[in-house]
């Protein structure tokens, strides 16, 4: 818990930071100052969110609610629940991913977003791959 926090608190930073950069020192490039500003401010709201979200379970939770959820967490029943919906979101998202990338060759958007398209292709076919390897050594 209080390695989440850290990390929360140095991804605050880090886009104070970002965001003080793109205002002080890249004035000049529109593109590093956007990227900066982008990355700064999604930085600063994830982060705070997360720590603001992270407080509010801190206040509510108390021992026997927190007993109550790891018990559903490993319950049986609920394992295989997440993993049946894990599997069916990437059986619907496959085509859907692969309709995507084959709609924007066809319609000459720019390469490299048919590219991107691809590579979450080509990662979804990896990772599935991987995890029924991984998970046929387990089981």
């Amino acid at each position: 818990m209080k390695k989440e926090i850290l990390i929360s608190f140095a991804g605050l930073a880090a886009g104070i930071v970002l965001i003080l950069l793109a205002v002080f020192v890249f004035t000049g490039s529109t593109t590093l100052n956007g990227a900066c500003y982008g990355v700064g401010a999604a930085l600063i709201a994830l982060s705070g969110g997360n720590l603001i979200g992270k407080s509010v379970v801190k206040s509510v939770e108390t021992p026997e609610i927190r007993k109550i959820q790891e018990i559903e967490m490993n319950d049986e029943r609920n394992i295989r629940i997440r993993e049946r919906a894990g599997w069916n979101t990437v059986r619907i998202f496959t085509p859907v991913l692969c309709f995507l990338t084959l709609a924007t060759a066809l319609i000459g958007v720019e390469l490299y977003v048919t590219l991107a398209a691809c590579g979450l292709v080509v990662l979804l076919a990896a990772l599935s791959i991987g995890s029924q390897i991984y998970y046929d050594k387990r089981l």
